[in-house]
């Protein structure tokens, strides 16, 4: 239920709540045979709207500052031409009965959908889960939306229970389990009762006395973060295999305590998720950053979403990342969908997107893609097929829809598509319906919880002046539970006993279940019972048929404290690697790694799935001691060009990097991209860590080989950039022991640089290379790479190196007129940001702008705000003369002056030529252009006059996300953009030139956030105003 602010805004006048006609509709509706249901939807009179419109018109005289927001505003009211662009129109229509619903839902063939329940026996679901009885128990989220700042409180929240006590598939019966709580948005079963989310705490609740309410109620854990809005809370408490309960961060954070453990110290809660074990309260960060949904898949593999990335996986915990500070990794997750502007969905209904028309959203336009995906499952049902076992879902509840994905391998990690293509799973023409969660039954279905909703988006997420005319209350009486099963009789599921009248053996009998809900029912009762008696009973599962139920089995020994050294080497056999993973994973979460576990983790090493290999690294990784080193070395020689495998390598070997270089060095392949990757990382760790004098052997080892591999220069780079700040960085080439050999590699280097026949892997890090060298020769092989013909890439990477001579002649000719005319938009970004990284080299850059080189509004207000705030006055007087003119005119003017540009027809092939040239570089469009700034695909319905503003003011409405960050580091370097990613070790900045900046904390002198963008100003400088419509109309013509 946590969207972005981008969901469906629908009519000004919304029709009125209809009743449900009957506690027992129509229950069922066919995939390829249903139609789009007519809805009725009833009309608001002419004169109603216009009294609402003017109402509005006379607030917004009242406070005329915000002129185009105003005109958005109405626009929402009354749809009219806005800027010569009529803005979109929302439909307008009456919420359907279930038994319509059902009737414009579509659905993949062979599919059925069956309603399960309906107000009033369910409101608002948000969540649900079933106990081991098979009753439903179902949060509901009735206080929703709070109010517009400061998060608000509620005591709407309720949990029910629902039973299909007559066995017909409804469940009718509705009782109240809890009642008076606040924004619940999960629950997770353990011991007869639920853990809640309810920000700021996470509650325990339990029927003690058998009456159907809940007479146990505890805050277990509290200090979650509540200030924001209820879509941003902690939230989808997860039981996983390790029998620890996970949670998502609702992209907020805390300070977590238990107050039944007053003594222990609060556990800062960043914005990651988190886990705690159900019987001691321990709650810890994990990797991750979740919003709203989280899920594993049978075989432990931990997956997110977030509103514009469907599936995210998370690869690496914070604890594997602090075995070695040296690493400099910082990531955790991993994109396995599409994600952002090319994470497509195909809807049915006719709901416009907020973001399509509210310039304040335009930063990330979303039409036709995910808006607002939440409520992941990776589904392990029987009930649809085996074609959907293992498949991921996504409910997409802006546009009314739920897609499916299917995995495939790639390396360590996955990645997934969706399927069928160009069309969905379920969709429908009810832009009512607003399915936020899903989950697996007995029956194996899969279920749907709907909201059922006018509008799904938080008022906060809306500029305040539309607010009024969008409807956020219809819908607060309704909602429905759906669940979808394969055409054919019906399908109900067995009788599910209560835990107290279970058996070990029924219970190791439903770990062999075909269905996933009841292997994960028998997985958490035999884990809540924390003894090794009936491991023998248990152990069967181990045999089971099902690799999952094989996988299943190991956790709930381990869980037990029963998992034996010989039971782990019997599973290391297993013939799924699913199941050999899961040896690994075991090991990894253990205390300690024993001789016999090292011994299954080294042979590992050798295995054939890259999976297996990664999480064998993991456990290797904590091993103390040399004599792993060679299975480490092992796995990096095969797995080192992906990033999750080599870091995992590289996570485990601070202390001993010299056995490892040894061990890499006495390996035969060492012409791989695999090798030269991992020599490369190891020598910044050598260089970042160790000592001066191992820096200056592994680099006189490197300079004294003359075999000429493809490694060598990778891995001199990286011992000098690792020892960045430090003397061997400086002075490399002076260096004792180093000097001798410095010239012919430095030669090496240029000559590689220079070949354009060489693969660009090879060429970039010699033309890196070249920033530490001398700085007359190597800066006339640099200066001659930036060359229109030369890769990008290349281009990009001799401007960094120039930046790290440090020499003025080699920065004037960086900025010389004829040179700078020739640059791409993205070159030229780069090259502002070496002159002014550095102050020595901010002289230069004034003296190009005063010789009319370059012009004042080539150079972003970020830079330009830096550069008038300098630490050295002089610099400061220089930037007040260069940037009078801009610093003191108004962009609002220019926007205004502009205006009856885009008022009129316009060219659009002209603007495409306009966008190539000019945006680009930052920009991606239809799928090309660079990733920097906002994919702008989705701009269609926006109106003109909104896309001129931000084009020319850049700075009048910046994302968060695209919030620039300034850091200096400890060697005078300033390097600005936008956050990618961080950890406790270090951060990665997106800079303007398109590249990734990492930079460890300890490197950090300063850090500030400016809050703009790093657009430039001044785009209107750049072409004529027949092309600035042209550009406009042609970002309006995407289909």
């Amino acid at each position: 239920m946590t969207w972005d602010g981008v969901t469906a805004v629908s009519a000004a006048v919304a029709g009125r709540k209809g009743k449900t006609s009957s506690r027992k509709p129509q229950s069922r509706g066919s995939g390829e045979d249903m139609g789009k249901g007519k809805s009725g939807p009833t009309r608001a009179g002419t004169r109603k709207k216009l009294r609402r419109a003017r109402g509005l018109l006379k607030a917004l005289r009242m406070r005329a500052s915000n002129r185009l927001v105003h005109a958005v505003a109405l626009a929402v009211l009354w749809p009219a031409p806005f800027a010569g662009a009529a803005a979109p129109k929302a439909p307008d229509r009456a919420p359907l009965e279930p038994a319509a619903a059902l009737a414009a839902f579509r659905l993949e063939p062979g599919l059925r959908i069956e309603l399960v329940a309906a107000e009033p026996d369910v409101v608002d679901p948000v969540a649900f889960a079933f106990d081991e009885q098979g009753r439903l128990f179902v949060a509901e989220g009735r206080g929703y939306p709070d109010p517009v700042e400061g998060g608000g409180k509620t005591d709407l929240g309720r949990i029910i229970r629902l039973e299909d006590r007559d066995g017909d598939g409804r469940f009718e019966h509705r009782t109240v389990f809890a009642d008076g709580l606040g924004y619940i948005n999960g629950l997770a079963a353990w011991r007869g009762g639920w853990f809640v989310t309810a920000a700021p705490d996470i509650l325990y609740l339990k029927d003690g006395d058998g009456d159907g309410r809940a007479d146990e109620r505890r805050t277990v854990l509290t200090g979650f973060e509540a200030s924001k809005t209820a879509q941003l809370r902690v939230s989808h408490p997860t039981l996983g295999p390790d029998g620890r309960i996970y949670v998502t961060s609702g992209l907020n954070g805390g300070k977590v305590s238990s107050p039944a453990h007053p003594e222990r110290p609060a556990t800062v809660f960043s914005a990651r998720d988190g886990r705690f074990d159900p019987e001691t309260l321990v709650f810890e960060n994990t990797g991750g950053r979740g919003q709203f949904g989280l899920a594993f898949d049978a075989f432990g593999r931990r997956f997110v979403t977030t509103n514009r990335h469907p599936v995210l996986q998370i690869m690496l915990e914070p604890w594997h990342l602090a075995r070695n500070p040296q690493l400099g990794f910082s990531e955790t997750t991993q994109e396995v969908s599409k994600v952002e502007a090319q994470a497509k969905v195909y809807r049915l209904s006719d709901a416009a997107i907020s973001a399509d028309y509210i310039p304040s959203l335009m930063g990330t336009p979303h039409a036709g893609t995910f808006t607002s995906a939440c409520g992941l499952l990776v589904f392990g049902g029987d009930a649809l097929g085996a074609g959907f076992v293992g498949n991921a879902f996504i409910c997409e509840p802006a546009q009314n829809l739920i897609q499916r994905q299917v995995f495939r391998p790639e390396g360590a990690s996955w990645r997934s598509e969706a399927v069928p293509a160009g069309r969905e799973f379920l969709a429908t023409t009810d832009v009512w319906f607003r399915p936020v969660f899903l989950g697996e039954g007995p029956d194996g279905a899969l279920y749907i919880a709907d909201m059922y909703r006018r509008e799904i988006d938080h008022p906060r997420y809306v500029p305040e002046e539309s607010r009024g005319g969008l409807d956020f209350e219809s819908g607060k009486d309704r909602g429905r539970i759906y669940r979808i099963v394969r055409e054919g009789p019906a399908r109900r599921a067995p009788k599910a006993k209560a835990a107290v009248e279970e058996t070990p053996a029924n219970l190791v009998a439903g770990l062999a279940a075909p269905g996933r809900w009841w292997r994960d029912r028998s997985a958490r009762l035999l884990a809540e019972v924390k003894t090794p008696s009936g491991t023998d009973v248990v152990a069967v599962a181990l045999r089971a048929a099902l690799p999952e139920s094989r996988a299943a089995a190991l956790w709930v020994l381990r869980n037990r404290g029963a998992l034996s050294d010989e039971r782990l080497r019997d599973a290391a056999r297993d013939p799924h690697a699913g199941v050999r993973e899961q040896v690994q994973r075991l090991l990894a979460e253990s205390a300690e790694v024993s001789a016999a576990g090292a011994e299954l983790a080294i042979g590992a090493a050798g295995d054939a799935d890259p999976h297996v290999r990664m999480a064998a690294a993991l456990v290797l990784a904590k091993v103390p001691g040399v004599a792993v080193v060679p299975a480490l070395a092992a796995i990096a020689r095969v797995d080192g060009a992906d990033r999750w495998a080599r870091a995992a390598v590289l996570s485990g070997i601070g202390g001993r990097e010299d056995e490892f270089r040894r061990e890499m060095l006495a390996g035969r392949e060492r012409g791989t991209p695999a090798f030269a990757a991992v020599m490369e990382q190891l020598g910044r760790m050598i260089g970042a860590g160790g000592t001066e004098e191992r820096g200056r052997e592994f680099l006189a080892e490197i300079l004294a080989d003359r075999s000429g591999e493809a490694w060598l220069l990778p891995a001199a780079l990286g011992v000098i950039e690792g020892s960045r700040g430090r003397a061997l960085g400086k002075t490399a080439g002076s260096t004792a022991g180093v000097a001798e050999q410095w010239p012919a590699l430095t030669a090496r280097a240029a000559a590689l640089a220079k070949d354009s026949a060489a693969p660009l892997a090879a060429r970039l890090p010699a033309v890196a290379l070249l920033g530490h060298a001398e700085a007359k020769p190597a800066g006339e092989v640099l200066t001659g790479l930036l060359d229109a013909r030369q890769p990008a890439e290349v281009q990009l990477q001799a401007v960094k190196a120039l930046e790290r001579l440090g020499d003025a002649g080699a920065a004037r000719g960086l900025v010389a007129a004829e040179r700078w005319r020739g640059y791409t938009p993205q070159v030229r970004e780069a090259v502002l940001a070496a002159v002014t990284g550095k102050p020595a080299l901010v002289p230069v850059l004034f003296d190009a702008v005063e010789a009319g080189a370059i012009a004042p509004t080539e150079i972003s207000s970020v830079r330009r705000g830096q550069l008038l705030k300098h630490a050295q006055p002089a610099l400061r007087a220089r930037a007040a003369a260069a940037f009078k003119s801009l610093e003191g005119g108004d962009r609002m003017a220019v926007y205004r002056s502009f205006r009856d540009a885009v008022a009129g027809p316009a060219d659009a092939e002209a603007g495409r030529a306009a966008f190539a040239r000019s945006c680009s570089a930052c920009h991606t469009y239809r799928g090309a252009g660079g990733g920097v700034g906002p994919d702008l695909t989705g701009l269609k319905n926006q109106p003109a006059d909104a896309i001129l503003l931000h084009v020319l003011v850049p700075n009048y409405e910046v994302m968060p996300s695209y919030q620039t960050l300034a850091v200096t580091t400890r060697d005078g370097r300033t390097v600005s953009g936008w956050l990618a990613a961080e950890s406790e070790f270090g951060l990665v900045l997106r800079t303007a030139a398109g590249a990734g900046e990492s930079i460890r904390r300890d490197e950090i002198a300063t850090l500030t956030a400016t809050g703009l963008s790093l657009m430039p100003d001044g785009l209107e400088q750049t072409m004529t105003r027949a092309e600035l419509a042209g550009l406009i109309a042609y970002l309006k013509s995407n289909d």
